[in-house]
């Protein structure tokens, strides 16, 4: 999109994501990741092969990673430099928390975290708040939400 840094690494990102949810939500591979994430020691229990599922998962997320770092670098400027991530990998971290590890609400997550991100540098810039600012709003919407379900998932009983 012209006069923008959103680029077709934006569709990519949306088939990736419907691609991975699909593949974890109708496949066996996808019920066989879930089932040693959910309990490792549960899955090898019922026969599955424990190591070979994180072997794959790791390869997955590796080609994934290795996806969005060339569609970045081809997307925005067709070149490395040294300021091409400033933290992706821990927002990343941050984002799968704040969906649930669910691949469809990553997407919303995204925008939202991109939304504080790109908003603290425009406030930043126009009336010189700290860029850090959106690192204390992200921390404390990580925290509220998992405390909303913790609360949700473990009811707390008084007196």
């Amino acid at each position: 999109i012209e006069r923008s840094r959103v680029h077709t690494g934006l569709l990519w990102s949306l088939a990736a994501a419907l691609a991975l949810w699909a593949l974890l939500k109708h496949t066996t591979t996808g019920f066989e990741i879930r089932a040693v994430g959910a309990n490792a020691r549960g899955a090898a229990f019922a026969g599955m092969p424990v190591g070979w599922v994180q072997v794959k998962v790791a390869l997955l997320s590796g080609a994934l990673a290795g996806l969005a770092g060339a569609i970045e670098v081809a997307g925005r400027a067709g070149y490395v430099t040294l300021d091409m991530s400033p933290g992706y990998g821990y927002s990343g971290i941050v984002i799968a928390m704040l969906a649930q590890l669910n691949p469809i609400a990553v997407v919303a997550a995204a925008i939202f975290v991109a939304g504080i991100l790109v908003g603290a540098d425009s406030m930043s810039r126009a009336i010189a708040v700290p860029t850090y600012i959106a690192d204390v709003i992200v921390a404390a919407s990580l925290i509220a939400m998992l405390v909303a379900t913790m609360l949700a998932r473990y009811r707390i009983r008084w007196g």
